[in-house]
């Protein structure tokens, strides 16, 4: 099985703007259209989107950026609805912890959670993501961590 991460260009950005979580998830990431227009318009963050692909098949989403000192957020990561229950995140979330580790010298990546979305504080540990208990002022969101 071959997993790809790759930059958004104009040959896929229309393709990942249809993608979308289940309907339960919809209030817990913002629309991938959303994630675009911030990513091409607020520059300060340097946002960078990427295509999640299984086998040529784009089955995902995710933004990285707002680098800080020796961190870095990852900010979105979705798997389109039909993809979901298949795995696909947990083959991701290590893919992009080595991209982010590659291709920037950082040494902490920060998430930011829903307190309302039960199941996804556990889920990120799995990953080695440390609960913080703090918030993100701008989102009220909880904050999570990974240091290697």
């Amino acid at each position: 099985m071959d997993f790809l991460i790759k930059e958004v260009d104009e040959t896929n950005w229309r393709a990942i703007a249809a993608l979308s979580v289940s309907e339960s998830q919809r209030g817990f990431i913002e629309r991938n259209e959303q994630s675009l227009l911030e990513a091409a318009y607020d520059k300060s963050l340097q946002w960078q989107p990427l295509a999640l692909y299984h086998d040529k098949q784009l089955v995902g989403f995710s933004m990285i950026g707002a680098k800080q000192g020796n961190g870095m957020w990852l900010d979105r990561l979705m798997i389109d609805s039909q993809f979901q229950g298949k795995g696909y995140g947990s083959l991701f979330i290590p893919l992009l912890i080595d991209f982010m580790k590659q291709q920037y010298e950082i040494e902490r990546i920060y998430l930011s959670v829903h307190e309302e979305n039960e199941k996804i504080i556990a889920y990120y540990q799995r990953f080695g993501f440390i609960d913080s208990q703090k918030y993100d002022p701008e989102n009220g969101e909880r904050i999570m961590y990974l240091d290697f």
